[in-house]
This record gives structure tokens, sequence and C-alpha cells, in this order.
């Protein structure tokens, strides 16, 4: 039986983006689907659909890197600087998105993936269902308990780790994890000295991240 990962996000207070910031977000995002899909995904079409203006979907077919691509869309929006005024004063704040991996098979596929269904499909949404009804923005449903039990655990640290990005600290990450480049190279791509690049990455908790993704890899390389 094969495996898939399917990713399923909205962007969060999506009801008051204004239209101008509305065509900077979705540009962003569109932006950011085609290089992942470029540098990690290799497919002749990309697999991310928009739907309702607000939400997205992909079904994964390297399940393995479905955690990797979700912190890649939530880097990329939290990049995004909008201003709010807010009592007279003007706010800079940053996008993200709640974003639920379902894994499992997919019984029913057609061209367009919103209309596709099987078992990542029904644990995507019922677990963006329960994202949508609490504070966090980052969890995952698998066919197997024991892999459920451990990442309930350390996806919720990451959720909280990647909630607190600031822009500056998103687009280093965005970066960092597109890109299989030295420090060097990445902060002169931000026009930034590369000690200012480090320190984004180490308040970011890069550590962290690193050892969630290597061993999220690990885990979902081992059950397929």
């Amino acid at each position: 039986m094969n495996i898939f990962a399917v990713i399923t996000g909205d962007i969060v207070s999506s009801a008051s983006i204004k239209n101008e910031n509305r065509k900077q977000l979705l540009k962003s995002l569109k932006v950011s689907f085609q290089e992942i899909n470029k540098t990690f995904l290799k497919e002749t079409k990309s697999p991310f659909e928009i739907f309702r203006g607000d939400s997205f979907q992909a079904v994964i077919k390297k399940t393995e890197l479905s955690l990797l691509i979700s912190l890649l869309i939530r880097a990329k929006l939290r990049s995004i600087g909008i201003n709010k005024e807010e009592k007279k004063h003007s706010i800079k704040e940053n996008w993200d998105a709640r974003i639920a991996i379902g894994i499992g098979s997919i019984g029913f596929s057609t061209k367009k993936t919103i209309e596709s269904d099987g078992q990542a499909f029904q644990f995507s949404g019922t677990t963006l269902d329960r994202i949508t009804k609490s504070e966090h923005r980052l969890k995952i449903q698998t066919p197997w308990q024991d892999v459920n039990s451990e990442l309930e655990v350390s996806f919720s640290f990451a959720d909280a780790i990647v909630s607190e990005w600031s822009i500056f600290q998103a687009e280093a990450f965005y970066l960092y994890l597109l890109q299989n480049e030295t420090q060097k190279t990445l902060a002169e791509l931000l026009n930034i000295s590369q000690p200012s690049l480090r320190k984004r990455l180490v308040t970011g908790k890069i550590e962290s991240i690193d050892l969630l993704r290597k061993r999220f890899e690990n885990l979902i390389s081992s059950k397929l």
C-alpha cells in the first residue's frame, strides 16, 4: 500500500486581509510553492492548489518531507510584513497559517487534489478542524499510534517556536531550509553579515528545528 502525505492549510485571520495585502500574500504563497516543488518534489506540475482564496492543499509523494515543506510554508508567510492600524499606531505583524499533515493511503484520486479522498485526506482534514478550534498551528495524524504519540509532543514544541519567529527570523529560516548553502552565502543573499544571520537562526532555535526534522524524516521513512 502506497503511503502519502496530504498537507492542508489555511491562512490565519484571512477574513481581515485587505485587498492590497491579499494580492501580495497569494503571490508570495505561490512563489514558495514553486520553489518547494523545484527544489524538493520535482513534479512536472506543482502539487499545491489554492482554494477559497485562503486555503491550500497538496499531496506529497515524498512523505518524509512533509514537515520540512510545512515549515517552509510557515516561514515564507511569517517573513511577510503587514501594517495594521490600531489606536492611531502602526503595528507591523506577520502572516501565518494553520497546517495539518495527514499521512496514509489515498483511495480516490482526481486531477484536482481537493476532489480526491482517502485516509491521508481524512486525517489532514479532521486534524485541521481540530487546529481551527485551538491555538495550535501545526499538527499531524498518521496510521501509527506510536508515531502520533511521539509527534504530538515534538510538534507542539516546534509549533511554539515557529509561532514566535519574527519577520527577519522567518526570512532567514526560509532560505536556510530551502537552500543547501553555507551561512556565508545565505547572509550574502539577505545582504546582512554572517553573525547577523547566525543570530537570527540561533534565536529561532535552529538546533531544535534541525533535530526534529531529522527525527521526523527517519521516523516516517522507517514506516514506509
